[in-house]
């Protein structure tokens, strides 16, 4: 009995608590999150250098964003995904824009 209540009062301080996350990936081990952002691609103190890899589509996922989520509200939900689109004739980067403008280059390589 001790361990159930012992268990129950876990759970809910546990529940009860605010909990906010912030994820720095690279510099220093004692390097903070930069305020205001949720990740934090950093490389501050030298050595490995590389960068930010997006999802590679084809233009024909990109008709649509149902190839991304099955939600019926993906199209609202998904608002801001940035992909880079492979294929040769439209390749570049774009980002959803939501079920009325649909997907739009931020840089397209020609």
């Amino acid at each position: 009995m001790k361990k159930i209540v012992f268990l129950m009062l876990t759970l809910i301080v546990l529940g009860a608590a605010s909990v906010n996350a912030q994820v720095r990936i690279g510099g220093a081990d004692t390097d903070v999150p930069t305020p205001g952002a949720v990740l934090d691609l950093n490389n501050a103190t030298g050595g490995y250098v590389g960068g930010l890899l997006l999802p590679k589509v084809s233009s024909l996922t990109l008709t649509s964003v149902e190839a991304f989520s099955t939600e019926p509200d993906a199209a609202d939900k998904l608002v801001g995904l940035i992909v880079y689109n492979a294929d040769p004739d439209a390749e570049g980067i774009y980002i959803w824009t939501g079920a009325t403008d649909g997907w739009k280059p931020i840089w397209k390589k020609n």
